[in-house]
């Protein structure tokens, strides 16, 4: 799934633009942003506090494995990021070693599946997000410096997003890379179900699908938020964007490595934003809730299953292993 149909966020933008059901919000949106009293909030960020026990860089060739066990069952859980490159190359063979014998594949939550055209974000359509005061003056002055330079940047008047709040703002300059988007979102986990299904793996295992994101709920949640937490969104927008497809593919190539200590350092960009909206987060405890139950499940089968889940909702504490190891399964990290 390749990204114009962005990731963890935007991919319902182009149905929801029109929804008579939003655009009723739009009043109240208005005044919750540009009219009430500065919201006191301190946005948390549901995914920043990572167990630093799991963290360990792997020696096995190719991602990094992390294992889940009982007295006679072992699940095997690589963590993926949340977006690569396409075509992304890296070392398949313990993972169809892995995979060859499983009862179950289990694939985490992802994005839901919906067109994205940027063309649907415009004045008219996407009236949840829109403001009637010029966005650049309700930004802080170093906030608004970094917006003008970005728009500056690609010769795009400073004027260009005055008309939208700061969340669609940052979504947009997140996504903006001149046409020339290669970010996938979902294609790591299509190629491991591929794999699984090929001749290459003697023994296939039963796939289990786990339930996707909210993607119409998330918008909404994003058109409603307050102040402080629309600005982070912003802010995050921007460090996607400044931090650019570079970023990313260095990123993915040091998972492809293993190197899971420089890949959970790396700038986040949007994901933050996302991951300190309380609607959001709410969203990714309910795919860590059903990972959870699936690795849970499969431990009662003897023998081994694989699961391949996002990677910090794998690693965070409350995560995905982290509950598990609370349950008294043994945990261990990449070898």
């Amino acid at each position: 799934m390749t990204l114009t149909r962005f990731a963890a966020a935007g991919l319902a933008l182009s149905l929801l633009m029109g929804s008579s059901a939003l655009a009723q919000t739009q009043g109240k949106n208005e005044v919750s942003i540009h009219q009430a009293k500065p919201v006191d909030l301190t946005p948390v960020d549901s995914q920043a506090n990572l167990v630093e026990a799991l963290i360990v860089n792997a020696r096995l060739p190719g991602p990094a494995w992390w294992k889940v066990s009982d007295a006679d069952t072992t699940v095997y859980v690589m963590g993926v990021p949340a977006f690569t490159p396409r075509k992304l190359d890296f070392d398949v063979s313990v993972l169809r070693r892995r995979l060859d014998g499983a009862n179950v594949l289990i694939i985490g939550q992802e994005p839901e599946v919906r067109i994205l055209s940027l063309l649907a974000l415009v004045p008219g359509r996407g009236k949840p997000f829109m403001t009637d005061r010029p966005m650049r003056d309700t930004l802080p002055p170093e906030l608004r410096a970094r917006l003008e330079t970005r728009l500056k940047a690609r010769s795009k008047p400073v004027s260009e997003y005055d008309d939208m709040k700061p969340a669609l703002a940052g979504f947009i300059i997140a996504n903006d890379r001149g046409g020339g988007v290669s970010i996938t979102v979902g294609d790591l986990t299509d190629r491991i179900r591929d794999l699984s299904k090929s001749k290459d793996v003697k023994a296939p295992p039963r796939i289990k699908k786990l339930d996707d994101y909210d993607l119409i709920g998330m918008v909404k949640s994003l058109a409603e938020a307050p102040r402080p937490l629309q600005e982070l969104c912003l802010d995050a927008g921007l460090k996607e964007a400044e931090n650019g497809l570079a970023g990313v593919r260095e990123t993915a190539e040091q998972w492809a490595e293993g190197q899971v200590r420089e890949v959970v350092s790396a700038e986040r960009g949007y994901q933050r934003c996302l991951a300190s909206t309380p609607w959001i987060a709410r969203q990714f405890k309910d795919g860590q809730d059903d990972a959870v139950g699936a690795i849970a499940s499969a431990l009662k089968k003897p023998g081994k299953a694989v699961a391949v889940i996002e990677l910090r909702s794998l690693l965070t504490e409350g995560g995905v292993l982290d509950r598990l190891r609370a349950k008294g399964f043994t945990v261990t990290a990449p070898e």
